[in-house]
C-alpha cells in the first residue's frame, strides 16, 4: 500500500479554494479528466457516484468514484472519494480545508493506493518514491494556482 499526507497553506479564502473541488469545476485541478458524469444521488454530497473518464497513456480509462465523505462547513471542508482502479488498485482521495483567517487556508491532502491481487502489489512496489511524492506535490501547487487565479 501506499500512502501519503501533505500540507500546504494557500493564501486564498477557504471558499475560492473550496471551488474546486465541486463536481463542477473538478477539470481545474484534475485537467486529465475528460468526463465526470453524476450516476446517483446529487453532485457536492455524500454519496454520489460519478462516472470519471481519464487518459493514462494513450487509452481512455473511466473509473466510477464514490463520493464517502463530505462536510460544508464555515471553517473547515472535506471531501473524500474512493474507486477501484481497473481489477489492481483501490485508490483513496481526502481533501480537507482549515480556515486559518479570512485570506489563508490550510489544505491537507492524503490518500492511498492499495494493490489488489500480487499485479497490484507488485506495481506499487515497483513505483519510485520520489516519482510519488512530485505527483502529490504537482497537484497541491496546482490547486494552490488555481486558488490565487479566482
Amino acid at each position: 500500500m501506499v500512502k501519503w499526507k501533505e500540507e500546504m497553506k494557500i493564501d486564498a479564502n477557504i471558499e475560492k479554494v473550496w471551488s474546486l473541488f465541486q463536481d463542477e469545476n473538478i477539470k481545474q485541478v484534475m485537467p486529465k479528466i475528460e468526463e465526470h458524469i453524476l450516476l446517483e444521488n446529487n453532485n457536492n454530497e455524500l454519496g454520489a457516484k460519478h462516472a470519471q473518464s481519464y487518459h493514462e497513456g494513450g487509452q481512455l480509462q473511466t473509473y466510477i468514484v464514490e463520493t464517502i465523505g463530505y462536510e460544508d462547513l464555515p471553517d473547515k471542508k472535506l471531501k473524500q472519494t474512493q474507486f477501484e482502479m481497473g481489477q489492481s488498485f483501490d485508490v483513496f482521495y481526502s481533501f480537507t480545508l482549515v480556515k486559518e483567517n479570512e485570506n489563508q487556508t490550510k489544505f491537507i491532502y492524503e490518500g492511498f493506493n492499495k494493490g489488489k491481487g500480487l499485479m497490484g502489489k507488485a506495481m506499487l512496489l515497483s513505483g519510485s518514491k520520489k516519482t510519488r511524492k512530485q505527483t502529490v506535490t504537482t497537484f497541491m501547487e496546482r490547486v494552490r494556482d488555481e486558488a490565487l487565479k479566482k
